[in-house]
């Protein structure tokens, strides 16, 4: 099916596998399956496996701006998910972990995933390490692209 895509190169094959993504877990989250927004789940789902780190840090992790960042992590205070306090190695920060609330949300939604990932599994065609080092590849050159085009004054 993605013939004509892989054909077209590396950016419009990732951004329909982006819709596609997004598809599959918006369809397995809804209609009350998952406490949490598919979006919201990965913001939750990094924090939970770090454990307390930087806004900064997990906005980078997760490729997003700062500024979306500091929306979704007012939203999650607000709903009691969050613990926000000063970062002993640089005042100017703060430390950012999920609540007890928070995790429980977090895990509220693994049903919903599950079936997102195991239905996707189940039609993956390679091993899945071998995806993960290519996907890998592709964060790690998208970052240095990234990096180089912000830096060219031109």
């Amino acid at each position: 099916m993605a013939g004509n895509l892989v054909e077209r190169g590396p950016f419009l094959l990732h951004f329909a596998n982006s819709q596609k993504l997004s598809a599959l877990l918006s369809r397995s989250f809804a209609d009350g399956k998952a406490p949490l927004s598919t979006d919201e789940f990965a913001v939750y789902s990094l924090l939970r496996l770090v454990g307390p780190t930087t806004p900064t840090r997990l906005a980078h992790d997760l490729g997003m701006p700062a500024s979306t960042m500091t929306h979704y992590l007012r939203r999650m205070e607000a709903a009691g998910h969050l613990i926000r306090r000063p970062n002993p190695e640089d005042r100017r920060s703060s430390l950012i972990e999920l609540t007890g609330a928070g995790s429980e949300a977090t895990v509220a939604c693994f049903p919903a995933f599950s079936a997102a990932i195991t239905a996707f599994r189940d039609h993956l065609m390679m091993p899945e390490k071998e995806l993960l080092t290519a996907m890998s590849a592709m964060n790690d050159a998208l970052h240095a692209a990234y990096e180089q085009v912000a830096a060219d004054p031109t």
